[in-house]
């Protein structure tokens, strides 16, 4: 099954796509003075948040439109939710580097500038739904469903975005169960091999639903608490 393991925006980064590490961190601002007589004097200003960076390989038929999706991205200079395990930052593209090989393989190198920190930074329920979501939006862009209308004001519309994901987890189990069938004894060569495609692009579809799934319900009870 496709293990999906790091989003930014709408692009979900799996396989060779995902970082074998990402760099991350910043200074701590200080201004150091030293008065007459010996001693120290240090005054905290505050976090800078650095840079974070990483690089893959995209692979797969939409190689080149996920590749284009962060090119425009760098070029608007737009704001994007990145998330990664328990990490979770608002960044802006300052670098972007893709090398197109094939269609379907193209590696790349990204640099964020880290915004804010999205998990120090949450005051709220609602901001952490709010946070959620933005994650299974990644997720369910890899399995092809659209969370576009999903936010962390609308309870209803976090709904209609889990029937929508529950639908493709269903969908993408019959295809995995109809195409394993294929492979039992007494069929012949060909109908195997058309099925090894299907196998793919539906493990593919149940990884991306199951795990917004996950970020979505989360959303959903924080939008409860949010609500007391």
């Amino acid at each position: 099954m496709t293990s999906v393991a790091v989003t930014l925006g709408g692009v979900a980064f799996r396989d060779f796509e995902v970082p074998a590490e990402i760099k991350f961190g910043g200074t701590q601002r200080l201004a150091v003075h030293q008065p007459v007589g010996g001693g120290r004097v240090v005054d905290v200003l505050g976090a800078a948040a650095g840079e974070i960076t990483f690089g893959g390989t995209f692979s797969g038929p939409d190689a080149a439109l996920r590749a284009q999706a962060l090119d425009v991205a760098l070029n608007i200079g737009a704001t994007l939710p990145l998330a990664w395990d328990g990490f979770a930052f608002s960044v802006v593209i300052t670098a972007f580097t893709a090398t197109y090989q094939k269609p379907w393989w193209i590696p790349f190198q990204i640099t964020l500038l880290s915004v804010e920190n999205l998990v120090t930074a949450i005051p709220s329920a609602l901001a952490q739904a709010g946070l959620d979501i933005a994650s299974a939006a990644g997720f369910g862009g890899l399995s092809g469903v659209s969370l576009a209308g999903v936010s962390a004001g609308s309870s209803a519309g976090i709904a209609a975005g889990q029937a929508s994901l529950a639908e493709a987890v269903s969908g993408a189990g019959s295809v995995l169960s109809a195409a394993t069938t294929l492979f039992s004894g007494g069929v012949g060569a060909a109908q195997p091999i058309g099925a090894l495609a299907a196998l793919g692009a539906a493990s593919s579809t149940l990884a991306g639903a199951a795990a917004a799934q996950a970020y979505l319900g989360r959303a959903a009870a924080n939008v409860g608490l949010g609500a007391l």
